[in-house]
């Protein structure tokens, strides 16, 4: 079984700002509270797998699949769970309008699958708030 989520926003900045962020594996746990640490210097790249520590607790890896100037394609696995996901990024009055999806498979899905329901949600608002406020830590 595997459970897919969704969310779309606007946000009031450019692509490439937004890409910004979200190409700074290291910072995610600056707006991505599910991430406790992300073991990673520089930019992204493609197929590199950056060690993760989810929720203090797990341990895995995030490797980014695709980088364009308007999508970012990443999956993420620890034990029990991998998730593929990505994010769209579209220039739309005057900011730019992202769309997060996500599914996630295995065992710790299904055991978490009432939980996941706002996720895409909380993440595109977290993102919204990181390019609002780029020194302050998201929770």
């Amino acid at each position: 079984m595997s459970v897919s989520r969704q969310d779309t926003v606007h946000i009031e900045a450019q692509a490439s700002e937004i890409l910004a962020i979200l190409l700074d594996p290291a910072a995610l746990p600056e707006w991505n509270p599910a991430f406790s640490e992300v073991f990673a210097e520089g930019t992204a790249t493609v197929g590199k797998p950056n060690p993760i520590r989810v929720r203090g607790l797990l341990r895995g890896e995030l490797v980014y699949d695709r980088i364009s100037q308007s999508e970012v394609a990443i999956t993420i696995r620890i034990p029990g769970l991998t998730e593929q996901g990505t994010w769209q990024l579209a220039q739309s009055r005057g900011g730019t309008t992202v769309t997060h999806a996500f599914t996630q498979s295995g065992m710790l899905a299904q055991l978490l699958e009432s939980a996941t329901r706002d996720v895409a949600s909380l993440r595109v608002n977290r993102l919204r708030e990181r390019v609002a406020h780029p020194r302050a830590v998201i929770s």
